[in-house]
């Protein structure tokens, strides 16, 4: 686990915030915009990238190309399963997001269909069929109404 770093203050905040809201803009406009030199927000960028604070990334958006349904899947996987079925986890298109998990499911995946059937059918046939793999349940999402492109840390977690 990665302990929390208190070497962040109220300026990577805000430029924190900057970015969030437009990942493209540049040093110049983020300096303007939070009234800072320039060069200083182009060190604390590099800063924030190099400690992994945080990750310049695209973010798809998976409805725009037909992938409406979405399931989030809790398993149960045996250990001597456990690491091949990650890895065509991480291979399958459909599987967005993957997470170890603790009590009866030990992994959480998130998936992505363009339809219900082939939803369905992943649910209730591809995995049941899978050795060594258990769906302990899964929920249907119908609408994502806060993801974590959009969270922010706290205000009060950067120091002065």
């Amino acid at each position: 686990m990665v302990k929390k770093i208190k070497s962040f203050d109220k300026i990577d905040y805000q430029i924190i915030k900057e970015l969030s809201k437009n990942a493209r803009a540049s040093a110049s406009v983020i300096a303007k915009a939070i009234d800072v030199n320039e060069r200083t927000v182009r060190r604390r960028i590099t800063r924030l990238v190099d400690t992994k604070a945080i990750r310049i990334t695209t973010i798809v958006e998976p409805s725009m190309f037909g992938y409406h349904s979405i399931a989030d899947i809790n398993l149960k996987v045996e250990e001597e399963v456990y690491d091949d079925f990650i890895k065509s986890c991480k291979k399958n298109p459909n599987v967005c997001y993957i997470a170890s998990g603790w009590g009866k499911a030990n992994l959480a995946i998130e998936t992505r269909f363009v339809d219900n059937e082939e939803m369905y059918d992943f649910i209730n046939y591809t995995l049941p069929q899978t050795e060594g793999i258990e769906v302990v349940n899964f929920f249907i999402i119908p609408k994502i109404i806060y993801n974590i492109d959009s969270w922010l840390p706290n205000k009060s977690d950067f120091k002065e």
